[in-house]
């Protein structure tokens, strides 16, 4: 457990991943609401990594709250444990989907709860926040007070879980992977009784685009919602490294447990890069970058020119060397932090549509758009072989986001907001 500076009414600040302003699109979400609440309230910091593993509390968020504790996840509930030990997979679909719940808040035992209330102890909370939907149970004890004795409750949810899973779902059925499809879907099912139980008890809910709220504000009854991207700070743009060996690199950033990335890096990989060689003019290199990368995403190591490097401390020496960053992202939710990163630090970027959704990022003005295959790929090679293009591509990018995702002034839309909520009550 780690202390900061006390100042400032207490708010509780609740994630599923340490938050950061670095690495992880998720952390680093996380790591802007904690940094702006740590303008106005002292606040307690507890994680409970189930989104991603924890090294530790860091500099950055150590330097932003009073108190702060890891609950560790040691198990799973009886229930779901009786689920996934049936061994037909029918069966199991079929029990999984009696279970009606999201497969990650297994992990959320009674234990974890008791240890978090106890954390808090009797602190008068002035806020309590919560990131993403399948931890607001956790925000229960704060729940039953009236009046002025209730805290704030902010939830964020970034991206309806409902669609995001019903996209993966689409993208397993077209690869020929029913059973992970039906699977998918049930998730889908169980957002959606999620989202019905628990986003109306929130005083707001937080999406990271207007198209995400619009749905997050279907999901139930009175859900108040407000947009909240994914923003950038605010940095000198990275002077470029010279290409060595005549060789143009491509990476991809993203964290490598999340689902959508895995299915993203796998199909630049396998499918659109073997263009992109056949077409280059000169040699070609696939550097992936993000945490706790599966064996599938490993094992694409064996294919040449092409390296997997799990966690990547220092992103701008990566994005230095980098001559593209792409986003071939084909599920999921949100928008996408890592499109807005590459721009900040002066790199050209092709996307699909799905993508760059929630940006306002145009094809042609800003990056380039391309969901089939082959037009991805040319898209890459136009990028790769034509300076005064990227340069143009570049240049919007920055600027429009250092006008529409700055850190800055959302964070004081934000704290507006908080204000605002706190004087209703």
């Amino acid at each position: 457990m780690h202390q900061a500076s006390d100042s400032g009414p207490a708010a509780l600040f609740i994630a599923p991943i340490m938050p950061s302003d670095r690495g992880n699109g998720l952390a680093m979400r996380a790591g802007f609401f904690l940094s702006a609440y740590a303008k106005r309230f002292a606040v307690d910091l507890a994680v409970i990594p189930i989104a991603g593993a924890t090294r530790g509390f860091g500099s950055f968020p150590t330097q932003h709250v009073q108190r702060s504790i890891i609950l560790p996840v040691t198990s799973m509930d009886t229930h779901f444990l009786l689920v996934s030990a049936v061994a037909e997979a029918k069966a199991r679909l079929a029990a999984f989907r009696e279970y009606a719940r999201p497969s990650i808040i297994a992990r959320l035992t009674a234990n974890i709860q008791s240890t978090l209330t106890a954390f808090a102890g009797d602190t008068n909370y002035r806020l309590v926040h919560v990131s993403r939907l399948y931890l607001a149970g956790l925000a229960r004890p704060w729940m039953g007070a009236v009046n002025s004795g209730r805290p704030s409750l902010v939830l964020d949810c970034d991206e309806d879980d409902v669609n995001a899973y019903r996209r993966l779902a689409h993208v397993y059925r077209n690869s020929g992977r029913g059973e992970r499809a039906a699977w998918a879907e049930a998730e889908a099912q169980a957002f959606k009784k999620l989202a019905g139980e628990w986003l109306h008890r929130f005083d707001l809910v937080l999406a990271s685009s207007a198209d995400e709220a619009r749905v997050l504000a279907s999901r139930g009854k009175n859900v108040a919602t407000t947009v909240v991207p994914n923003v950038i700070t605010r940095s000198p743009e990275c002077k470029r490294l010279g290409r060595k060996g005549g060789y143009r690199e491509i990476i991809f950033v993203g964290n490598m447990s999340y689902l959508p990335n895995i299915d993203a890096a796998k199909w630049f990989a396998l499918r659109i890069l073997p263009r992109v060689r056949r077409a280059s003019p000169f040699p070609v290199r696939f550097f992936i970058a993000g945490d706790n990368p599966p064996s599938d995403i490993t094992d694409l190591a064996r294919h040449p020119g092409i390296e997997v490097a799990g966690r990547f401390d220092d992103l701008s020496l990566l994005y230095r060397r980098a001559s593209l960053a792409v986003v071939p992202i084909r599920a999921g939710g949100g928008t996408r932090i890592k499109l807005m990163e590459a721009a900040r630090y002066g790199v050209p970027v092709v996307a699909t549509r799905f993508g760059a959704s929630g940006t306002g990022f145009r094809s042609g003005h800003e990056l380039l758009l391309a969901d089939i295959e082959r037009d991805f790929a040319s898209s890459c090679v136009r990028v790769l072989t034509d300076d005064r293009l990227a340069s143009r591509l570049v240049a919007r990018a920055r600027k429009r986001v250092l006008r529409e995702f700055d850190a800055d002034s959302y964070a004081l839309r934000l704290l507006g907001k908080i204000e605002r909520l706190s004087d209703r009550k």
